[in-house]
């Protein structure tokens, strides 16, 4: 018994923490208000009361660039994710979009009747766009992405387009 405790030990497998249902690129597109391209410029860290518990929310100051699709058109939008660091206390939420500061990205947000934006779909409503090798922008999976099941799902049709094809990509999913 001792063997076949050390040999799982010794053989190293994949993890994921949280497993959510993709969500295809129609449905994120209908969910959505707007799909916007543009930075985070700053994010705001406190606690709220969400549901019954009190947790760590971020507001964060997004620039919009480039309206893709839906409106109206804002030059800032300000969007609340679940999570972040407040002085020396941090909350992950597993599967919720991380927005990094001054880096481009295309994001699917809905309105909250609270004035806020939030991310459709947690983090498969978050692309991130990193230079490939040639230096070319393209959009990558959220790094908190879960591990998604079913058929069908947007991080799959979007992820290493450049913002042109996912453009005509976005806008070809609202007919």
């Amino acid at each position: 018994m001792l063997g076949a405790a050390l040999t799982s030990l010794a053989w190293p497998r994949a993890s994921q923490a949280t497993t959510a249902r993709a969500v295809s690129l129609r449905d994120l597109v209908a969910r959505s208000t707007r799909v916007v391209f543009g930075v985070p410029l700053e994010g705001t860290p406190r606690y709220e009361q969400v549901g019954e518990t009190r947790h760590i929310v971020t507001y964060t100051r997004f620039r919009v660039d480039e309206l893709l699709q839906g409106g109206p058109q804002e030059p800032e939008l300000l969007v609340r994710t679940l999570g972040g660091k407040l002085g020396q206390l941090g909350e992950i939420v597993h599967g919720e979009a991380e927005l990094a500061l001054n880096e481009q990205c295309v994001m699917f947000v809905h309105a909250n009747p609270e004035g806020f934006e939030q991310v459709t779909a947690m983090a498969q409503g978050h692309y991130p766009m990193l230079s490939d090798e040639s230096g070319t922008l393209r959009l990558h999976a959220s790094r908190n992405m879960a591990h998604l099941i079913g058929q069908d799902a947007a991080v799959a049709q979007l992820s290493g387009l450049n913002l042109g094809e996912a453009r005509s990509r976005i806008l070809g999913a609202r007919k």
